[in-house]
């Protein structure tokens, strides 16, 4: 038996041996990881040998990667010079890109990033490269930023006196050539913005507050589990100044105190409490459009109509349909939120005065008591069906509105039969656009309340009991996504699975720790939330201290298909999918007796973490990844659903899913994907009963793919490269749902558009529902 024989069996006794990694996690000593690592700079076998056996000498449980590449790189030394360099290059020093990605050292991207920025000759750009080589070789540092590195070939350029290349290289916050292509192209990482001035100060912007987080705030394990796609830090570059990330407005504050939008009215003029129906349409408006300066997610109202319903006294319908009609065309007009977007908003309606509700003092005109909302019962339902109205007939040319996201929600006296006529419009609604929203109250899970903001974020009345402490004036302040694949690839059986979860939960509890303490920092010290912070009574309009802290999750599908070779369909595999969940939700109990706070589980919404994610494991497990997508378009499935390509049926898609939405109650949604033929209003209708009556589902919305001509303004169904009316083949715009919102996808003839190249081809991808 040879010498790396010996070392594999000693090895093989040795199961305890663990190596802990940048960024914290431990993960078992692999003895094949290090042959490969030698194999790759083409150390010869003979010495691999000794190099393997003098790891082996050294080694220890709990050793650090660090430690133990310093051990192979001085051995190499005594062996080769050249051969360690190229190791130190290739496995020791790394570089934190401006992609988020931790990458090894190669100084042939920093030729190419010459040539193709500034232009240079590649006789220059290898000349410049090399010399910067010379100077990192002489660093006792694991890692490098690519913007040091840029600063050096900046030194090394001025050095050799090519002042119009460095010009063209320099960074400016981030560098030349990407504000080039931002001006130039746009980005495609949100879906809810358009390429224009504002948008592109916006994602400069974004960029420096993202490495200002990743450098100054986080510590460098955090930074390195994100990077490298260990977990996902949602919304980075509001780390710093904007951490709070979703929330639910109580419209009754602002019919009872006015409104200042600025939270202080030093700064704006301040309108006192409402008098009129159309003055509190244009204040629904505003507040959600002051919030967002101050939040960097969604904007929820619940029970709206409720509330409203007093200032509805006395008006023809009509009268209150045009108030409606106000605010909807505010809500899609105002294009003045983060990056020129519209308002994110999200509305919840109720059919009916709900019970709990009926004997609550109710508001009116001037912030004046008028009785209690079950005297509004009427005023209540015609505000529903205004809005309904409003929404089915979409813009001056025909297009949905795409927002608020209208929510409508279900309890046991709205399927009683008094509310179906109404409950058909919204049907209507659903068949047209498939924009509506269905929140279900009737599991055994629920109490009086459950709102949803933005995409699928929820509250619940089951943190102290109380619908309005619980439910308005708080919202979701961050959450942090793990990466479940990468789970399954390295884990060797279940129980390593839940050693996993455990270590990236650590790291997303930290991160959310130190993003509270942040929030707190911005909303109380700092004075940079004021709308936030304005005060009510003798409290703050926002209630941070009831704020949730989630973990999210994505592609527990591939997880289970890499550990068993089977995924979310298959019942066996599925039982131990809903096992992790159930053993995420125990952790987030345990840590509410711990720390006092209110923590959650949610079904990230993943518009680009799924399409990261699957990218980062590509490049760094290979072959092993299970993806879904096809060729460079990759993605995981979104959290714990069924893959959109799925062959089951609806009825047992609902019978997989609806086991997550109890274990999710930070927020989930189920998708039903309708097919190009019109659907019936009827057949829905008599769906959303069966689902609301006899499963667990918890929210879900039927997704409709839509185009429209921009030529003859023909709204099609189905996604249409060619207008049937006019002919027009380059200006058809498609429509459907990107994870929890209808929004544009771009142009059919384009690759181009508001959606990511990975959730582009999971819209191709959807099996649609033929009714």
């Amino acid at each position: 038996m040879d010498k790396s024989s010996d070392v594999a069996a000693m090895l093989n006794n040795n199961v305890d041996i663990n190596v802990i990694k940048n960024s914290g996690i431990k993960e078992r000593f692999s003895y094949e990881k290090l042959v490969k690592s030698l194999i790759l700079v083409e150390v010869p076998f003979f010495e691999s040998d000794r190099v393997i056996a003098e790891v082996v000498s050294q080694i220890y449980d709990g050793i650090t990667t660090k430690e133990m590449k310093k051990i192979v790189y001085e051995t190499l030394e005594d062996i080769d010079s050249e051969i360690a360099n190229k190791y130190l290059a290739n496995a020791q020093l790394k570089v934190r890109t401006s992609r988020d990605t931790i990458e090894p050292f190669d100084m042939s991207k920093i030729a190419n990033t010459l040539i193709e920025e500034t232009g240079a000759s590649q006789e220059t750009a290898f000349e410049i490269a090399s010399d910067v080589w010379k100077e990192l070789k002489k660093l006792n540092v694991d890692y490098l930023t690519a913007p040091i590195i840029r600063e050096m070939v900046n030194a090394k350029l001025l050095e050799y006196g090519f002042e119009d290349l460095r010009k063209q290289y320099t960074r400016l916050g981030i560098p030349v050539y990407n504000i080039t292509s931002l001006i130039e192209n746009g980005d495609r990482s949100n879906a809810n913005m358009i390429h224009n001035p504002e948008s592109i100060h916006k994602y400069v912007a974004d960029e420096a507050l993202k490495q200002y987080a990743l450098l100054k705030i986080l510590p460098s394990h955090l930074a390195d589990a994100h990077m490298s796609g260990d977990i996902h830090i949602h919304d980075l570059e509001f780390f710093a100044g904007r951490p709070l990330n979703c929330m639910q407005h109580d419209i009754r504050t602002f019919i009872k105190y006015g409104l200042k939008v600025d939270g202080t009215g030093d700064h704006t003029s301040v309108a006192g409490a409402p008098s009129h129906m159309e003055t509190l349409m244009n204040h629904t408006g505003e507040v959600m459009l002051a919030a967002q300066q101050n939040m960097s997610g969604g904007q929820g109202m619940s029970l709206w109509n409720v509330f409203v319903a007093p200032f509805a006294t006395g008006r023809s319908y009509d009268e209150i349909k045009q108030c409606i009609q106000m605010l909807v065309y505010n809500l899609n007009m105002a294009y003045a939120a983060r990056g020129s977007q519209v308002p994110f908003t999200s509305m919840a309606l109720e059919f009916g005065v709900p019970k709990f509700l009926e004997d609550v003092t109710a508001y009116g005109p001037k912030g004046e008591v008028v009785g209690t909302y079950g005297d509004f019962e009427d005023e209540t339902r015609l505000i529903q069906k205004a809005f309904t109205e409003t929404l089915l007939a979409g813009d001056q040319e025909g297009k949905p509105h795409l927002f608020p996201n209208t929510i409508y929600t279900l309890r046991k006296e709205t399927l009683k039969g008094d509310y179906d006529e109404d409950l058909r419009l919204v049907h209507e609604l659903s068949a047209k656009y498939g924009s509506s929203y269905f929140v279900n109250m009737l599991p055994d899970y629920r109490n009086e309340m459950a709102n949803y903001m933005g995409c699928r974020t929820c509250l619940q009345d089951t943190w102290t009991g109380d619908w309005d402490e619980d439910c308005l004036r708080t919202g979701n302040l961050a959450y942090v996504t793990l990466n479940f694949p990468r789970i399954g690839y390295q884990s060797k059986d279940e129980d390593q699975v839940f050693e996993y979860l455990d270590e990236y939960m650590d790291l997303a509890v930290e991160t959310l720790m130190m993003r509270r303490q942040q929030g707190l920092n911005c909303f109380e010290n700092y004075g940079i939330l004021p709308f936030l912070n304005q005060k009510v009574e003798d409290d703050t309009y926002y209630r941070i201290r009831n704020s949730t802290l989630s973990f999210g999750f994505v592609g527990l599908n591939e997880m289970l298909l890499a550990l068993f070779g089977a995924g979310i369909d298959d019942p066996d595999a599925n039982k131990f999918g809903v096992k992790c969940l159930e053993y995420i939700n125990q952790r987030a109990e345990a840590l509410k007796e711990e720390t006092g706070l209110r923590w959650s589980v949610l079904q990230t919404p993943a518009e680009s973490t799924a399409y990261r994610f699957a990218t980062l494991d590509k490049e760094k497990f290979g072959d092993k990844v299970i993806v879904q997508g096809d060729g460079n378009a990759n993605y995981y499935t979104n959290s714990s659903h069924v893959p959109v390509d799925t062959g089951v049926s609806l009825i047992d898609k609902i019978k997989i899913e609806e086991q997550y939405h109890s274990l999710t109650p930070g927020g989930h949604i189920f998708h039903a994907f309708m097919g190009e033929s019109y659907a019936d209003p009827d057949s829905l209708m008599s769906l959303t009963n069966k689902i609301a009556r006899n499963s667990d589902i918890g929210f879900w919305a039927y997704s409709s793919a839509m185009s429209f001509c921009l030529k003859c303004k023909t709204l099609m169904k189905g996604l249409n490269n060619v207008c049937p009316s006019c002919g027009e083949k380059d200006d058809v715009e498609w429509y459907d749902r990107i994870t929890g919102y209808v929004q544009q996808v771009g142009r059919a003839k384009s690759s181009s558009g508001g959606w990511n190249p990975g959730k582009r081809q999971e819209l191709l991808d959807r099996k649609r529902w033929e009714q």
